[in-house]
């Protein structure tokens, strides 16, 4: 924990040097969170260990909007809405927390390659994501969302058999 603010608090000292006025910063990155959440598991990207929180505890989003804050500058929280899993082997897979989204909902997965995402094209993904970025907004002093470019994978790594939910909920987009 100690480290992860001493280098949070480096590179927003610098940033404010070099005269940034705001930082963006990814606080979900595979259906994970860098803050306490009731809807997703802690990230391994913080601790090694999905599921587990940082030792001795802190809030790093809280900490990370304060000690931004008080360098008079945004903080904006950036997100991957629809990445499960950016590289799912076997030992990925069985690494993930038992309430990941994953595990939980496993029929909201798409898979191409070795990448997992959450269906864009189905309405429970969406009330998930909206409700994950919600709670956010609701309980932290943000200056923004912003949501990593996510696209279908390139044709090597094959496809997503997405065609059910195109054909249910298109809104009249002729083609994928």
């Amino acid at each position: 924990s100690a480290q992860e603010q001493s280098t949070f608090i480096q590179r927003v000292d610098e940033h404010k040097t070099t005269g940034m006025n705001a930082v963006y910063v990814q606080i979900r990155s595979q259906c994970d969170a860098m803050y306490p959440s009731s809807i997703e598991p802690w990230s391994a990207d913080l601790t090694g260990t999905q599921g587990t929180a940082p030792n001795p505890y802190y809030d790093p989003l809280e900490f990370m909007i304060t000690e931004t804050r008080k360098r008079g500058m945004e903080f904006h929280a950036w997100l991957n809405p629809y990445r499960a899993l950016a590289n799912a082997t076997t030992g990925n897979l069985a690494a993930l927390h038992s309430t990941h989204v994953i595990n939980q909902h496993p029929d909201w997965i798409m898979s191409a390659g070795s990448q997992r995402i959450l269906n864009p094209g189905n309405p429970q993904v969406w009330s998930y994501v909206i409700g994950v970025v919600m709670d956010v907004v609701r309980r932290y002093d943000i200056d923004g969302i912003h949501f990593d470019d996510y696209f279908y994978p390139y044709p090597s790594a094959g496809t997503y058999n997405d065609d059910n939910e195109y054909n249910l909920y298109g809104r009249g987009i002729a083609t994928k």
